[in-house]
């Protein structure tokens, strides 16, 4: 026996033993319709469910941040008007109240002490975005 036969009937004997099941178009149909619900499950990702919490987040920022620039335009547009263009306002702010006289040295005191409250505050914010600090905000919580 040469090689070749022997191999020929390892080959026969072996597609004897193992016994493949013809496969029909719906097998096909079954396949590409299955292709075709993930194509478009991918395509559409809202199909999905619910909006996450950071969709939800993003959509209030983006409302909140339009609100705050019509405000500022707002107040712009007032600004221009009542300088450039002459308009006066409505209301009349005139009161005629005279304002306390404060003493100059007691300007000085509050200016340092609010220097060095503020000072501690910032201090105090910078550390806490060190590791120190995240432990300690972590007993808190």
């Amino acid at each position: 026996m040469s090689r070749k036969d022997i191999e020929a009937r390892l080959d026969r004997s072996l597609s004897n033993q193992i016994k493949v099941p013809q496969i029909d178009r719906r097998f096909d149909a079954a396949v590409w319709a299955r292709i075709e619900a993930a194509e478009a499950a991918a395509t559409n990702p809202l199909a999905d469910g619910p909006p996450s919490r950071t969709e939800r987040a993003s959509r209030w920022l983006a409302i909140t941040n339009s609100i705050g620039i019509l405000v500022t335009l707002t107040i712009v547009g007032v600004f221009v008007l009542r300088t450039y263009g002459g308009i006066e306002p409505s209301v009349n702010l005139d009161m005629n109240v005279s304002m306390p006289l404060i003493p100059e040295d007691m300007v000085t005191r509050i200016v340092g002490v609010l220097g060095q409250v503020l000072g501690l505050a910032a201090l105090a914010f910078g550390l806490s975005f060190t590791s120190f600090g995240r432990r300690i905000r972590a007993s808190f919580s």
